[in-house]
């Protein structure tokens, strides 16, 4: 499962320092010919929207290293196997909320599936809210892992056949 994981999140980094360049190239574009007094409608949407993605990217990827946004107030008080529950409690709580938005942005996506962009209409829009299943569909495979990895820590599960590495 952490060989798939690593090869998600690489992916995933990859493919979102892409979209990061072409937001910065679409932005640079837009300012350049502006000042030139040039109109040049697509670059916005490029822009918007590589930018959504590389986010979306990115906040998956900071959900698998345990750096996505959380409160990790109590997680501090607690040592041991008080903190290994209330790590996989956490962790639990964000994979029913992640499997939620998986079936939910997939309904979305299908949705919006046939719109299309403004400025570039052979473009659909569909391809941009394909990002939402993504995200969540990855982040609820890297919060199993994440589940997996912590509950191997708890002394119930130190001789169980599945913790044997």
């Amino acid at each position: 499962m952490k060989i798939l994981t690593t090869f998600i999140a690489r992916l995933q980094i990859s493919l979102g320092v892409l979209l990061l360049v072409v937001f910065l190239a679409a932005t640079l574009i837009q300012v350049v010919t502006r000042y030139l007094g040039i109109s040049v409608l697509w670059t916005e949407e490029i822009a918007v929207n590589s930018f959504i993605w590389a986010m979306f990217l990115g906040t998956a990827v900071m959900v698998k290293e345990n750096k996505h946004f959380g409160f990790d107030v109590l997680t501090h008080y607690f040592q041991g196997h008080k903190r290994s529950v209330l790590v996989i409690t956490q962790n639990l709580i964000m994979l029913v909320f992640c499997v939620f938005c998986s079936l939910y942005s997939v309904e979305i996506t299908q949705a919006f599936w046939n719109s299309r962009w403004i400025s570039i209409p052979e473009f659909r829009q569909g391809y941009v809210w394909l990002i939402m299943p993504i995200t969540f569909i990855s982040s609820s495979v890297y919060l199993v892992d994440n589940i997996y990895n912590e509950a191997k820590t708890l002394s119930c599960f130190k001789g169980a056949k599945w913790n044997s590495r």
